[in-house]
């Protein structure tokens, strides 16, 4: 288990940490948290947050979508149709990299991912801690979905071509016990893709401490384009490209403004989202959430 709070940043050890500001968990506690960031490797990180143990009542509640699979709400009606477009849109990025077509998928949440790739041929597993959410996914998707021992207990050496974290790297307590065992689990060459909130794009500077993405203290870890290498790099991947995924300005823009309660909150969020786009575009390191492909490469020549 980690040390918490924090005295030394968690990723590179550095102890030339500090206060960058407070963010409040408008979703479902209504605590306040502290994110502090390392000036050695500028990870921005939540200072002092929940014991794992004691991380899952942060979860329990229906504004929380990818575990609930709620409709309710304009918020969780837009989630869930960006979700669908999504879905083929993901399929169509793994389809060149897996030869095998065998894929896990690192917090697979209520499974429609797992059920397209599925329907599309591949053999699929599922990693869910979240009881219900696995329960879901088995009961709708007849998906196979075990809980993290499975990954960790080294069991999976070499099965899979590609791995997948859509917005799950931020919430892992121990990212590089994980990432290690991911590892483990891909062929030679395989695929390690991981989609994550980008604390430097136009949306999170502007919202500030209201940007959803960092969504504390669910969130542990905020990256952007280089602490993320810096964390996977070293463990055996190699970065071979990124992508944008522009839908998630527009949705974190209309989640942040949500947290404002004021007039035209929809408009503006619009606006925002489609601001943030333009500028991603010409600087995808901009993008609101950023996919990054990694490949698995031997340890020995990750230079």
């Amino acid at each position: 288990m980690l040390p918490i709070p924090f005295s030394q940043c968690p990723f590179c050890l550095s102890s030339a940490i500090n206060k960058a500001f407070s963010i409040k968990d408008y979703s479902i506690s209504q605590e306040s948290f502290e994110l502090f960031k390392c000036q050695t490797c500028s990870l921005l990180f939540t200072q002092n947050p929940p014991f794992e143990s004691n991380i899952g009542s942060y979860y329990e509640s229906n504004q929380y979508i990818s575990h609930s699979d709620t409709t309710k709400g304009l918020i969780a009606k837009t989630y869930h149709w960006i979700r669908t477009f999504m879905l083929r849109k993901k399929r169509m990025i793994i389809d060149p990299l897996s030869q095998i077509k065998k894929v896990i998928d690192i917090g697979s949440g209520t499974g429609y991912f797992l059920n397209e790739m599925k329907s599309n041929g591949y053999e699929v597993l599922g990693i869910e801690k979240n009881k219900s959410a696995r329960d879901f996914s088995i009961e709708h998707f007849k998906i196979d979905v075990r809980d993290p021992e499975t990954l960790l207990s080294g069991t999976l050496m070499n099965t899979f071509d590609v791995a997948t974290m859509w917005h799950v790297l931020e919430h892992i307590y121990d990212p590089k016990l994980y990432l290690s065992a991911i590892r483990n689990a891909l062929t030679q060459n395989g695929y390690l893709i991981i989609a994550v909130p980008n604390y430097q794009s136009y949306d999170a500077t502007h919202y500030k401490e209201l940007w959803a993405a960092y969504d504390v203290p669910r969130h542990l870890w905020h990256f952007d384009y280089k602490t993320i290498q810096q964390l996977v790099h070293p463990i055996g991947f190699k970065l071979m490209g990124i992508k944008r995924m522009p839908f998630d300005s527009y949705y974190v823009a209309m989640l942040s403004e949500s947290f404002n309660k004021k007039a035209l909150s929809i408009v503006k969020a619009l606006i925002i989202g489609f601001i943030s786009n333009v500028i991603s575009r010409f600087n995808p390191k901009k993008t609101s959430s950023i996919l990054y492909i990694f490949q698995k490469i031997n340890v020995t020549n990750n230079e």
